[in-house]
Formats: structure tokens, C-alpha cells, sequence
């Protein structure tokens, strides 16, 4: 049986990302254990917001490779998104892929345990990229999250994220839902709803309040006990989101906004 480490640096869409391929390799029958220990592959799924989240990056890729010398190792995230010429320097580096088609690193590892494949870079651009279907069925906790969007349309200054996870895109209400209720079935008690902008949600799909009617319909199955939300920009919270949920009693009473600089020249800086 194979072995599998795998570390997350980043968000809680991240965090989220890792725990679904996690799920994916025990599908596959590879054993999940901690990174630090000695495994057959490992995964990074890495961070660009800062210089400081791509030195750190690069750092744990290469504790990977000093952990075992002959493990394959894949790389994915944003960093490996933004930059991928700087992970195809460092040598050891078996598997490469950005933000989208995480997953595919599951089988593209284990073919190259069994078949000795050489190493593999795909890094593909993210236009007209679509959210890529992953979910995860259960979690040993009573609060979990759970990815609803990705990608950010913004084009701030001062931020990296939009180049590094494409346009607004998301999972389908179904499959939402669907995921929730199983997770509340197993005993998570608490949801968060999260997303690179989460207040996006449903843009895609032509959806003028999609993140207010998700949770309204959430609340109206009774999906499960509480929803919490990721972080929000504070244009979300207008009069048409406020008066669809103001009345669900699954949403917890609890917002977490970002809150940026009103200077342009600070933001410029």
C-alpha cells in the first residue's frame, strides 16, 4: 500500500482542497499519513499572497524531497499557479499543476509510483476555466468547511489572488446541498460556506443574489443545524441579501468582513 503526506499552506479553501484529495487517494487506497513522516508522495498545495507565502512554499517543497529523496512529489496552488517556471527549478519536483484540476494529481501519482513516468507540468491558463467538481463526505469535527466558489473578478491592486485563481465560478446548488446534508448526516454540526469571494456566489450561473438564496434554501431543507460564512466583501451585505436571510434560523448571527484602505494611494503602494 502507498503512502501519502500532504501539507496546505493558505486559506480555508485550501484547507478545504487538501481534505478532498485526501478523501481521493484513500479512494484509491493509498494511506494517508503526517507529513513529516517518511511516505511514497507527497502534496503541497501552496500560497502566493505574499513573498513570504512563496518563500514558505518553496521551503516545505523541499522538506518533502529531503523526507524521501525518491517520493513523488506534486505541487499545486496558487503559487504553482503564478509561478510555475520557479517550481520547475527545483529538482525532486515530480508533479506540477495550478488551481485548477487538483485532483488529477491523485492518479498522476500513482501511475508514476507504478509506471516510473517522468515528470509532468500543467500548468493550464484559467480562462473559461470551470469549478472543478470535489467534495469531501466526511469530517471528524463539528464544524467543517465547505468550497462553494472559486476564483475572484475584483482585479484589486494589492492582490494576487485573482491572477492566481481566474474568473468567478460555482458548484452547483445540487451538488451544495447534497454535500452539506451528507457532512450533517455524519455529525458535523457546523457548515461554513467559503470561497475565494464567497459574495460572488452563483455570478456565474446569472444569479443576482446567489449566496442569499443558497442559504435560504438550505434553511428551508433543514440541511443541517447551523451555517456559518468565509470571510465577505462588505458590498455583499445589501438589502436584498439582508432581507433573504434575515429570517433563516440555520444562519449563525455572525459576519466576517474585509476591510481594506479607503486611500487609493495606499493601495496603490
Amino acid at each position: 500500500m502507498y503512502t501519502v503526506g500532504l501539507y496546505t499552506l493558505g486559506c480555508k479553501v485550501s484547507q478545504y482542497e487538501t481534505e478532498a484529495i485526501a478523501e481521493a487517494f484513500e479512494r484509491e487506497g493509498v494511506r494517508v499519513l503526517p507529513f513529516q513522516e517518511k511516505c511514497d508522495i507527497y502534496v503541497i498545495n501552496t500560497c502566493t499572497v505574499t513573498a513570504e507565502s512563496d518563500r514558505k512554499s518553496r521551503q516545505i517543497i523541499r522538506r518533502a524531497i529531503s523526507l524521501n529523496p525518491d517520493a513523488v512529489v506534486a505541487v499545486c496552488g496558487c503559487y504553482s499557479q503564478r509561478s510555475p517556471s520557479d517550481i520547475e527549478k527545483i529538482e525532486g519536483v515530480s508533479i506540477c499543476v495550478g488551481t485548477q484540476d487538483k485532483l488529477s494529481v491523485v492518479k498522476s501519482a500513482i501511475n508514476m509510483l507504478n509506471e516510473r513516468k517522468e515528470r509532468r507540468f500543467s500548468v493550464a491558463p484559467l480562462d473559461g476555466a470551470c469549478f472543478e467538481p470535489m467534495a469531501i463526505t466526511h469530517a471528524p469535527r463539528t464544524r467543517v468547511y465547505v468550497k462553494i466558489e472559486d476564483g475572484c473578478e475584483s482585479k484589486c491592486t494589492y492582490c494576487a489572488i485573482s491572477d492566481a485563481r481566474g474568473p468567478v465560478r460555482s458548484k452547483p446548488i445540487d451538488d451544495v446541498v447534497a454535500e452539506v446534508e451528507a457532512l450533517a448526516r455524519g455529525g458535523t454540526r457546523e457548515i461554513v460556506l467559503t470561497g475565494i469571494e464567497t459574495g460572488s456566489y452563483g455570478r456565474d450561473f446569472g444569479m443576482k443574489n446567489g449566496l442569499g438564496e443558497l442559504i435560504a434554501l438550505l434553511d428551508k431543507r433543514c440541511s443541517c443545524e447551523r451555517i456559518r460564512l468565509g470571510s465577505l466583501a462588505p458590498e455583499l451585505i445589501g438589502k436584498e441579501f439582508v432581507d433573504t436571510v434575515k429570517d433563516c434560523k440555520i444562519l449563525a448571527p455572525h459576519f466576517h468582513m474585509s476591510m481594506q484602505s479607503g486611500s487609493d494611494a495606499v493601495l496603490a503602494r
